[in-house]
């Protein structure tokens, strides 16, 4: 049997608008740190953020024994960042002196093609059981860089994105002719040391040297989530599906930052329809169409308390020649850590089409 699919894997991203007190500091017009000024007196400011990372992916499967079927997919990863802040760029300067500005990116890429494994078991006339290994995959990102401390200049900008090793199990019953219930864990290892998100190294270049390099520090962290399912198929035509899933988030409390999802535990439910159609010139292959439809809605809560008054070492960088940084301070382009709720509500919607042959 051979499937293709297009979906997205990962994404984040915020939009706030008119925020006047960012970081808690007061700003003239230069972006300067006013001591003794007061924030609320800032000219407001809007920030956004989108970022994710999707998958098309082509795949078949093939029976090699009666309760026995193995599984491959070739995956060719793509993402795209489009950011417009309003942030402490000094820091990324040489010299590191606290200033603000206005910094706009627009990176995209296309990773090299992994594969995905996966084998089926069907351990009972109403039990199926499912592995499934991700390879880890690396996406180089280009684009441009803008920033109001540079004004006259478009800026040449690189990073590097990483989809980390990934490993699932699941499991499905049959428990009526009409009802089908399905469990699935899955493991993420984002903390791995060479493929994990340990931090964004963006630099920005003109004419080949080098006149920025922002670290934004994720230091995320192994991550496991755990998803329940049921779908009653009414009709032959049709069936309703519903889920849920609870997962860790791969956030830490000393890299949370408010673009990114909070540390903690998150939730997940889902609706979703299915569609299917038979080929009548080969009844042999049962639901030869399939077409679905699915919505689900994310959150994720948490809390931090005071951050920490030692320095920090940046996840992923060398301490021989990087200097760690004070959490939460104008040492950060983008401040992590600091003490506060962290609130991220999520809607998705997806479309899937499989042909059996």
């Amino acid at each position: 049997m051979f499937a293709g699919g297009l979906y997205i894997e990962t994404g984040y991203g915020s939009s706030f608008s008119n925020v006047e007190c960012l970081d808690g500091v007061a700003v003239d017009d230069d972006g300067d740190i006013l001591p003794d000024g007061d924030c609320n007196d800032n000219t407001p400011q809007n920030m956004d953020v989108t970022f994710f990372v999707g998958e098309f992916a082509a795949g078949f499967s093939f029976k090699a024994h009666e309760k026995f079927w193995l599984g491959v997919a070739l995956r060719l990863p793509f993402s795209k960042q489009v950011a417009d802040l309003y942030q402490n760029v000094g820091a990324a300067l040489p010299g590191g002196s606290a200033r603000y500005g206005r910094v706009k990116n627009d990176l995209g890429g296309v990773g090299h093609p992994t594969l995905r494994f996966g084998f089926q078991i069907k351990a009972h006339e109403k039990l199926d059981i499912g592995l499934m290994y991700r390879m880890a995959g690396k996406i180089k990102l280009t684009g441009t860089t803008e920033t109001s401390l540079l004004p006259d200049l478009v800026l040449d900008s690189e990073a590097d994105w990483f989809l980390p090793h990934a490993f699932a199990v699941g499991i499905s019953s049959q428990i009526t002719e009409k009802t089908l219930l399905a469990f699935d864990f899955r493991m993420q290892f984002h903390g791995a040391d060479k493929s994990g998100n340990k931090n964004q190294t963006v630099v920005a270049s003109n004419d080949g040297n080098v006149l920025s390099t922002i670290v934004v520090p994720f230091g995320w962290k192994n991550t496991w989530s755990v998803k329940l399912g049921v779908e009653h198929r009414f009709v032959d035509l049709f069936a309703i599906r519903g889920g849920v899933n609870i997962a860790e988030s791969a956030t830490t409390p000393l890299w949370a930052q408010y673009f990114t999802p909070p540390p903690g535990l998150s939730g997940n439910v889902s609706l979703g329809f299915g569609f299917y159609w038979n080929d009548r010139n080969n009844p042999a292959i049962k639901d030869k169409y399939m077409l679905d439809l699915a919505g689900a809605f994310a959150f994720t809560t948490g809390t931090l308390g005071d951050p920490p008054t030692e320095p920090q070492q940046v996840p992923g960088t060398n301490p021989m020649t990087t200097d760690p940084v004070q959490v939460c301070s104008t040492d950060q382009v983008v401040r992590t850590g600091c003490a506060g709720d962290y609130k991220v509500f999520t809607y998705w919607a997806s479309l899937s089409f499989t042909l059996q042959y």
